[in-house]
């Protein structure tokens, strides 16, 4: 057996356990597992067996100690603070998600085992605090291609090369990475004594930048994305539901000079359109995307509808990049986007929509959109 997951729907029983634990007298069930998903709440083992299912070659760990709200008994988490003490060097990638307030318990683990064993790691994906001497390993590691960062950088930084990171996920507190990634021109952090490497191999290596949820998206944020010049995916998940209103502070500028500088980028998620509809960004930002970014295939972003009609007839009697070639994106979240157009207006966005993108054929959406999207199936 290569893949084995626990606590789902296949568990194993305490009594299928009992038994096969009897078989292998006290050995590995398991000695050729690579591939481990552990949901510890969900699974009838003892938690002084569990070590029974860790071999040494394992390659890829993802534990959930506790997937519902519920606690879990001291003794199971004890159980796995010990194994991950136990881990060696032949883990590639290491998952573990916690309940929150757990997190803590699993960071002296986790920070050992990344100062012992780490080299072998490509993908790091856990929302445990780490010591600062774990980062610091953590940032000469050689095979490191995917992080999820959950906590600020350390105030003292060494002077080595980042490794080449390929996806970096920032969560909460963890925004002010991106800052201390590309604010090296003078191989000095600002607000900081320490001389630090330029960290350029990350910006030429980094591919998908995803940021903290509701992140406030503006021209300063851009501006340091920007300097990841091979990036393909640029993801801000979130809403504007909240009382804070529209999150997106950008101009069409901003967006004509992202697109301008990462002209690679295939996934583009900047919140997802609102109601607010205060946003500066108009279809003059879609266009830009499309004309820079040749390989777009999924793009959320927000635009102003409250002069669609109007914009979309000056894209088209202006023939505003007509003769530069267009991105293939074929769909367009754009329903939460408020719009009301008369019935006659419809055909003239869709018209619009087909000239900056010529492969869409659908955009979501109630009420008038309906009409835009009854629209643009005729322009097929």
């Amino acid at each position: 057996m290569r893949r084995l997951y626990l606590g789902l729907g296949e568990n194993i029983s305490r009594e299928t356990f009992l038994r096969l634990s009897r078989s292998s007298a006290g050995a590995v069930l398991f000695p050729r597992l690579e591939w481990l998903c552990f949901h510890v709440e969900g699974t009838e083992i003892p938690p002084s067996s569990f070590h029974l299912f860790f071999p040494p070659q394992l390659k890829y760990l993802a534990l959930y100690p506790s997937f519902r709200v519920s606690d879990i008994p001291g003794d199971r988490v004890a159980a796995l603070v010990h194994i991950i003490s136990f881990l060696t060097n032949s883990l590639q990638e290491l998952i573990l998600r916690c309940d929150q307030g757990r997190e803590p318990l699993f960071e002296d683990a986790v920070s050992s085992f990344i100062c012992r064993h780490g080299s072998s790691l490509k993908g790091l994906n856990s929302d445990t605090p780490l010591s600062e001497a774990a980062i610091h390993h953590l940032m000469q590691l050689p095979t490191l291609r995917s992080w999820f960062a959950i906590q600020e950088p350390p105030q003292t930084l060494p002077p080595v090369i980042f490794p080449s990171l390929e996806n970096l996920y920032l969560q909460s507190a963890a925004l002010q990475w991106l800052h201390t990634l590309t604010s090296h021109e003078t191989d000095i952090i600002q607000n900081r004594s320490t001389l630090a490497t330029p960290h350029t191999n990350i910006r030429e290596t980094l591919k998908f930048l995803d940021f903290p949820r509701n992140t406030i998206i503006n021209s300063t944020l851009l501006s340091s994305v920007a300097k990841f010049w091979n990036l393909v995916g640029l993801q801000v998940v979130g809403d504007c539901s909240g009382a804070e209103g529209c999150i997106s502070r950008l101009t069409d500028d901003d967006v004509e000079s992202l697109a301008a500088a990462l002209p690679r980028l295939t996934n583009v998620e900047l919140v997802k359109p609102c109601r607010h509809n205060s946003c500066k960004t108009t279809i003059s930002s879609l266009l830009s995307l499309s004309i820079h970014c040749l390989g777009l295939k999924f793009l959320e972003i927000h635009f102003n509808t409250q002069t669609i009609v109007g914009d979309m007839r000056r894209l088209l009697d202006g023939g505003l990049g007509r003769d530069k070639a267009k991105c293939e994106l074929w769909y367009l979240p754009a329903g939460n986007s408020p719009l009301e157009v008369r019935r006659e207006d419809a055909e003239t966005i869709a018209m619009g929509f087909k000239a900056i993108f010529p492969h869409l054929d659908s955009c979501n959406g109630g009420g008038e959109w309906r009409l835009v999207l009854t629209a643009l199936a005729g322009l097929d």
